[in-house]
């Protein structure tokens, strides 16, 4: 229908209407600059948090499981596994957006004061948190920024009551953070020391097998062959109760790792004891026949096998007692020093100036929405003006229509 149109025609449409569209644009920007100036003046706190770091002490390890490891600080963090592709940082950032921190800051603070949610709240407290939740998350925003860094905003009309918000968010996050690590530790140093003394007792049980054995049998020195066996032997041991401490530390939740890991443990710990069987029996295992001796085995008597069994068993005790006891004296160490803080960039500070409203945004959005709606309708009432003129036929069908639409109007009038 504007086919053919130039642009001059449409320049000759805005000017021919030029007072309709100045006393419009009037009528709708004079309320709408009376409106946003009476709108209340709201600043937004912005703190950005550092990602948390390995909070466990490098260093002693059980084997393959490290004393972090025991402690549950898998991906450097707070005592859980983490699924894939999640960081500690999507941790912390779903821990700012829970229910419970936020309880916690509104009844830490005045904010159910400054809501006027008093009463509702001494009324009924689960509905009053429940008002209060919904009034903190329209000014609140916790995100993850493209560096891995914690963003957080906090917007209220006193820059300051911003501030004291934005510091008791920080600080019950630090609390929380806190309170997991040292429920951790306490749960690790609880767990070593039933280790520690099991294998306390399993020293104690083979030096005695061995000191009875040699008041038994006069055997004290070993030969070469039979001592690298024993050696040999005593490490695949070690090994095997490794295995079976970290398996059982995994069922106990004392460290979160994935099922699949907790299989993986528990079929090598298998095919390591139908090893040590085999070497125990006498019989070089598939892939150890460098530890068996080097000489024919029958040059070895029954009671050397049974002295190295014992020898073995000794050494694995004993090498297990020093470690556990090495690694528990380091969680209590990790247990009573102070914790490590969340590092934050960029403190929660007065903003300077004012986030909201944006006065200029919106008088210039109105004002735009507001003109092209006005010359669209301009543009809609020339072509149906031209309609009625040049082809009334094709007009008809539609006074038709607006005809039936005014008598339904009419009808429920009267």
């Amino acid at each position: 229908m504007n086919k053919g149109r130039r642009p001059l025609w449409y320049l000759y449409l805005l000017l021919k209407n030029r007072w309709f569209l100045v006393k419009a644009l009037l009528i709708i920007m004079i309320p709408t600059v009376v409106i946003t100036f009476m709108l209340k003046k709201k600043y937004t706190v912005t703190t950005v948090i550092m990602p948390p770091e390995d909070q466990a002490p490098s260093g002693l390890s059980i084997a393959g499981l490290g004393v972090s490891e025991f402690a549950g600080y898998f991906s450097g963090g707070m005592g859980f596994s983490l699924p894939l592709m999640t960081t500690m940082s999507d941790v912390y950032d779903e821990i700012l957006k829970s229910r419970s921190l936020i309880e916690h800051v509104i009844l830490s603070t005045a904010f159910i004061d400054s809501t006027d949610l008093r009463s509702i709240y001494d009324e009924n407290e689960q509905v009053g948190l429940y008002w209060a939740r919904m009034k903190f998350r329209e000014n609140f925003s916790a995100n993850v920024t493209p560096a891995g860094f914690i963003g957080i905003e906090y917007t209220a009309g006193n820059p300051w009551y911003a501030v004291e918000i934005s510091e008791s968010i920080i600080s019950t996050l630090d609390s929380i953070n806190i309170d997991i690590v040292s429920s951790r530790l306490h749960q690790t140093r609880f767990y070593l020391e039933i280790r520690a003394d099991m294998a306390d007792s399993m020293l104690v049980s083979t030096s005695l097998a061995i000191k009875r054995f040699e008041e038994e049998h006069d055997m004290v020195a070993p030969e070469q062959e039979m001592t690298a066996y024993i050696n040999r032997l005593g490490s695949l041991k070690t090994e095997y109760s490794i295995l079976i401490m970290e398996v059982s530390a995994l069922r106990q939740g004392v460290s979160g790792a994935p099922s699949a890991t907790i299989l993986y443990k528990e079929r090598k710990a298998a095919e390591l004891l139908d090893v040590i069987n085999m070497l125990e029996s006498g019989v070089a295992a598939p892939g150890y026949e460098d530890i068996m001796p080097s000489v024919n085995l029958e040059d070895f008597t029954d009671i050397s096998f049974e002295y190295a069994i014992l020898k073995a068993d000794y050494n694995m005790a004993l090498m297990l007692t020093n470690t556990i006891q090495l690694s528990l004296q380091e969680v209590i160490a990790s247990e009573n020093r102070e914790q490590i803080h969340i590092r934050v960039l960029d403190p929660p500070r007065h903003p300077g100036w004012k986030s909201k409203p944006k006065k200029i945004f919106i008088l210039l959005e109105v004002f735009l929405l507001a003109f092209i709606s006005l010359f669209g309708f301009l543009i809609a009432r020339e072509n149906i003006r031209d309609i009625k003129k040049k082809r009334p036929e094709l007009w008809e069908p539609w006074r038709k229509l607006f005809e039936e639409i005014g008598r339904d109007f009419s009808f429920r009038r009267r």
